[in-house]
């Protein structure tokens, strides 16, 4: 079974991509380790590197909290500190050095799971008036899907890159992607090897939205569903 469709030619003019928390304390042995992360790491500084070279923008997210927030201070009372995440300036928050960002792209230090709450990403978008969003990160269910759904307040047609995504476990990921696919408005998922394709102009095949919740899944086909994305 699959879903796929030939996507219409990216307009790249109006396109970026949005790498999402792809930091140090992700990795395995680490904090908090993402089932996957170096396969999705690869994935992504293709991706990265496929944008650059058609001279599309790239734009980070990077988990920053300040040790005195509230969210921290709220986080510190069942949590050591070796498993707090996202501490502005502590090693684990770091960017991932394959991933790292290049000189002059944009980096949203953010305080929430969403790339967009209290940061300046939204202003940043829309004066470089991005219609097609390419977003790609961790974790799935948490910090990905609060970004993506600002994304799509904000009027940002989304398309998620399903193997440059990760969550602690893969069951955790696909569970969250198609949470996400069901109220994906106007986006839809690719694979790293097709979101090639379309970065560079090339022809792609992906899932695209059509209805609301069309995955109600349940234990039993949640990999068939995901794998037909």
């Amino acid at each position: 079974m699959s879903l796929r469709t030939t996507l219409k030619p990216l307009d790249r003019r109006h396109a970026a991509v949005l790498a999402i928390d792809f930091q140090d304390e992700y990795r395995t042995g680490a904090a908090w380790p993402v089932a996957g992360y170096e396969e999705i790491l690869r994935n992504a500084r293709r991706l990265l590197e496929a944008a650059r070279a058609a001279a599309i923008p790239v734009l980070h997210v990077q988990a920053w909290s300040a040790e005195d927030s509230p969210y921290t201070r709220l986080m510190a009372e069942n949590t050591p500190p070796a498993a707090r995440s996202g501490i502005a300036g502590s090693g684990g928050a770091a960017i991932c050095p394959e991933v790292a960002p290049f000189p002059g792209e944009y980096v949203a230090h953010k305080t929430f799971p969403s790339g967009f709450r209290g940061t300046g990403l939204a202003a940043e978008l829309q004066g470089r008036k991005i219609q097609e969003l390419i977003a790609l990160g961790v974790w799935t269910e948490a910090c990905l899907r609060e970004t993506v759904f600002d994304a799509l307040y904000q009027g940002h047609r989304t398309w998620l890159v399903k193997d440059a995504c990760g969550s602690g476990t893969q069951a955790m990921h696909r569970a969250g992607m198609l949470d996400l696919a069901n109220r994906l408005y106007g986006g839809g998922v690719l694979s790293t090897a097709n979101a090639l394709r379309w970065l560079t102009g090339e022809p792609a095949e992906g899932w695209r939205f059509t209805r609301p919740v069309e995955f109600a899944y349940e234990r039993e086909t949640l990999d068939a569903m995901y794998e037909a994305l």
